[in-house]
């Protein structure tokens, strides 16, 4: 299903909207916003820093030829690189995300079921990821999820570890009613009330 998006104002400028589905890019479709992702130095370290931390085998992501195709291929530190969709299905996702991201520069982003596929013992680390490249690039995330463990990370993270209190934080939970859905924002205080009494937010 296709999202779209109306935005009007005469003294405003139009932000650009980058949408991550939850269902996976093929690989072919992945390429050109993996390609601009990595066209700087600095935003492909990056990438691959934040990579390094869901999973430390990872040495480097870089375009490879086979047969004249191109693919991303990953250095794990084995005897030779491999195609990204055999480092797991973790490691694809996220750089799927991050690829939207360091490579559209969107002024929002919307990351939908952003734990999809991913182990609960990474969600920390890529909330911090996330955040990292938010701040770093003045991007506003929107993401769902149907995880209360997903949720308890973002909370941990964008929450907990953010002394210069440079993040906004808040959950937007959706809600039916006669009406249809309708939708309340909870700050940071009613979201640790929530997660500290393990009130179900999702």
């Amino acid at each position: 299903a296709s999202n779209s998006f109306a935005w009007r104002s005469d003294s405003m400028n139009v932000p650009s909207v980058r949408t991550v589905p939850v269902q996976p890019r093929s690989p072919d479709e992945l390429l050109p916003h993996f390609a601009e992702a990595v066209r700087t130095p600095t935003s492909e370290r990056h990438l691959e820093g934040i990579l390094a931390t869901i999973d430390p085998r990872i040495r480097s992501l870089r375009l490879d030829y086979a047969d004249k195709d191109p693919f991303i291929s990953v250095d794990l530190g084995l005897s030779e690189r491999i195609p990204l969709p055999q480092a797991g299905q973790g490691v694809y996702r996220m750089t799927s995300i991050l690829s939207d991201l360091l490579g559209a520069r969107s002024n929002v982003c919307l990351i939908d079921e952003i734990e999809r596929g991913l182990h609960f013992s990474v969600l920390k680390q890529v909330w911090r990821g996330v955040a990292q490249v938010a701040l770093q690039l003045g991007v506003q995330i929107f993401a769902t999820t149907h995880s209360r463990e997903c949720l308890e990370a973002a909370y941990e993270v964008l929450g907990g570890e953010d002394p210069g209190g440079h993040i906004d934080f808040a959950v937007i939970q959706l809600i039916r009613s006669r009406n249809g859905v309708e939708g309340r924002v909870l700050d940071e205080a009613s979201i640790e009330a929530a997660v500290r009494n393990e009130i179900e937010l999702r």
